[in-house]
């Protein structure tokens, strides 16, 4: 199953849930690929060290726009059952140039991936806060999207635009059997606004709102700091015990 991380609002935990998700999942014994699409590299750089340069070939831009083999520029974790496709800074001018692309520009990601989805058990998606080409490109590859909101006071803003984008992709013919797994509440607490956000996301979405919310937990920040997920940062943290509940979620959807 291929399940794309996305929300064009920044700041709502997209690659902490990515990242962790994955790696909940490879922890479960699935066989889990985490695609990095976003330019800002932040999933990227939880694997792979900053203090590597990433070679711009060995990136997912070289698949995108150059069109060579994703199988080329897998690496694998040091996490069994977890392998990563790394993002590149260059991405950040990818839309540009598929823009002038002639053929097949929404679909380059799931051409990439090819017969990789028969390799894998999960394969997951961390999108850019955009609705640009890239996330048209990860939407038109994906089977399923989840859609983090950080339960603030502007959560719902953008919500609207994004279900129209996958209702575009569904009737463009891109991919008519994309669907919304599910929406997470991200940094959720006590407070009114949160709780308010709670509800509006259900009164919306009905059931497909996770059970499951992520707290605010700065042990989930720790984590990437120090190049981790947060199952072997902080095991017995409210991130990581929420994040084994998401898992289990997911696994049953």
């Amino acid at each position: 199953m291929i399940i794309s991380i996305a929300n064009q609002k920044g700041g709502v935990a997209k690659s902490t849930t990515a990242i962790n998700l994955a790696a909940g999942l490879a922890l479960e014994g699935r066989k889990v690929l985490l695609i990095d699409t976003d330019p800002q590299t932040n999933t990227t750089r939880v694997f792979i060290h900053p203090d590597i340069e990433l070679d711009l070939e060995k990136t997912l831009y070289n698949s995108l726009i150059k069109l060579s083999p994703l199988s080329t520029i897998i690496r694998h974790t040091k996490f069994p059952n977890l392998d990563i496709v790394p993002s590149h800074i260059r991405l950040s001018s990818a839309d540009l140039e598929l823009a002038q692309a002639l053929d097949n520009r929404s679909e380059r990601l799931k051409r990439a991936i090819g017969n990789l989805k028969d390799k894998y058990d999960y394969i997951i998606i961390d999108s850019p806060p955009s609705l640009g080409l890239i996330t048209i490109n990860s939407f038109t590859a994906s089977d399923k999207l989840l859609i983090p909101v950080s339960t603030g006071f502007f959560a719902m803003t953008g919500l609207v635009q994004l279900q129209e984008t996958v209702e575009m992709v569904k009737q463009n013919q891109l991919n008519p059997n994309l669907e919304i797994m599910g929406v997470l509440c991200t940094f959720a607490d006590n407070t009114n606004v949160s709780k308010d956000v709670n509800n509006q996301l259900r009164a919306h979405f009905g059931d497909l709102v996770f059970n499951t919310s992520i707290p605010k937990n700065v042990s989930l920040e720790e984590a990437h700091s120090r190049h981790t997920h947060i199952f072997e940062h902080a095991p017995n943290s409210a991130g990581a015990q929420a994040y084994k509940e998401l898992v289990k979620e997911v696994l049953s959807r």
